[in-house]
């Protein structure tokens, strides 16, 4: 039994949606209001993690990541808990977390592949035993803090572009192209992609009610 299989529902959706760049030009009050938005889309349905990647971009330098680290420790909204930093296989993930217990992972990588290799390379230096590597062990590692896979992909541009932020994430969820500027998302177009994704998925007896 995988972790998802312990968890009723949607329990995690992943965002995909504008470059690294873009997000450090944000300033610390718009990116409460980002996460805020992120959190009360993802209401309805109980998601219990939801992880932000970039679609595609540069990758930060250390400078750029310590300065956006910077803006999304800054609580402009008291409902929010402060960061956590999640020390994960390919780098640092930032973590925040409303009254609730629903966590937004916030992960500014712009390259799947090299996160995937990255993280089987920690997981190789740490001294993990190959033996011990099955597909849930490495869904851990590469998701943390979040335990389960991730049920639906949101990705905001047009439907024929990938985001290349993601390898293993894209495997078995299910994807829902929004075709909206990474500026434009709103909480609406959240609740939108994630009730048409349960709607079908009860329909056809994919989600427990």
């Amino acid at each position: 039994m995988t972790d998802s299989a312990l968890f009723e529902g949607l329990a995690h959706v992943v965002v995909a949606g504008g470059t690294p760049q873009e997000w450090l030009a944000m300033s610390p009050e718009q990116w409460s209001v980002r996460v805020a938005t992120l959190l009360e889309g993802a209401s309805i349905e109980g998601v219990q993690w939801i992880t932000l990647l970039p679609h595609h971009g540069e990758v930060l330098s250390l400078d750029e990541r310590n300065q956006l680290k910077g803006d999304l420790g800054h609580r402009h909204n008291s409902e929010l808990v402060g960061l956590e930093i999640v020390a994960a296989g390919h780098g640092e993930r930032y973590v925040i977390r409303n009254a609730a217990g629903t966590s937004v992972i916030i992960d500014p990588s712009p390259d799947g592949h090299v996160r995937f290799a990255a993280t089987v390379e920690s997981l190789r230096v740490s001294g993990v035993d190959p033996e011990d590597i099955d597909e849930e062990f490495l869904s851990r590692a590469i998701l943390a803090p979040a335990i389960a896979e991730p049920d639906l992909v949101i990705i905001l541009g047009p439907p024929d572009l990938i985001p290349e932020s993601m390898v293993w994430e894209l495997a078995y969820s299910e994807l829902v192209f929004l075709d909206l500027g990474w500026d434009d998302l709103t909480s609406s177009d959240l609740e939108l992609a994630i009730d048409d994704f349960t709607r079908r998925h009860r329909r056809f007896g994919g989600l427990d009610s």
